[in-house]
């Protein structure tokens, strides 16, 4: 009985540090906030943005993929139409779990991801790309151009409070990126 006792705490002792292990795990991270928005936000919004100016249910024209192309052109249209607005919208949804990991800014200071307007605004991101994904699947042109101003302004309610601050050296300086700039009222 004594040995199933110790064992049994073991195996609770194990599990208990295998998940402790899992957890700091999934918290490191690799890039910056400011990698994450240009390598996934910045382009998957631009694409949904895209659809003001192009029709995704439009024929698709031909694709130069002869001598003298990139890589990048030649792959550039593999995925076409609707499903490039459906992939850029899931893609938001899934970028607000990337954007509340714990990770830095550009400037080294570290992402407010327990800040309440923070998370307030991510997951006002993570609706307008359910409802972006859900028109695409539609194939709603008309519902997708209207939710280009509720994304538009999901973007503008987080950069208005943690990019767009003028630093203490005036125009340009980002040191207080990432933190709620200090005004009169705080």
């Amino acid at each position: 009985m004594r040995n199933l006792v110790v064992a049994s705490a073991l195996a609770i002792v194990v599990a208990a540090a295998a998940a402790e292990t899992v957890t700091l795990a999934q918290a490191k991270t690799t890039g910056t906030l400011i990698q994450v928005m240009r390598g996934s936000v910045f382009r998957d919004a631009n694409l949904i943005f895209d659809v003001q100016q192009t029709d995704p249910g439009a024929p698709q024209q031909p694709h130069n993929t002869g001598p003298g192309t990139t890589t990048s052109s030649n792959f550039s249209n593999v995925y076409t139409g609707w499903q490039v607005v459906e992939n850029a919208a899931v893609m938001l949804d899934e970028a607000v779990d990337v954007m509340l990991k714990p990770r830095m800014c550009a400037n080294g200071i570290a992402v407010p991801v327990n800040d309440p307007i923070y998370k307030k605004t991510a997951a006002g991101l993570r609706v307008v790309a359910k409802d972006v994904l859900e028109a695409a699947r539609a194939k709603n042109r008309d519902r997708v151009i209207d939710l280009a101003e509720p994304l538009a302004d999901a973007c503008a309610a987080c950069h208005q409070v943690y990019r767009d601050p003028e630093g203490p050296k005036g125009f340009g300086d980002t040191s207080i990126r990432c933190k709620v700039a200090k005004t009169a009222a705080n």
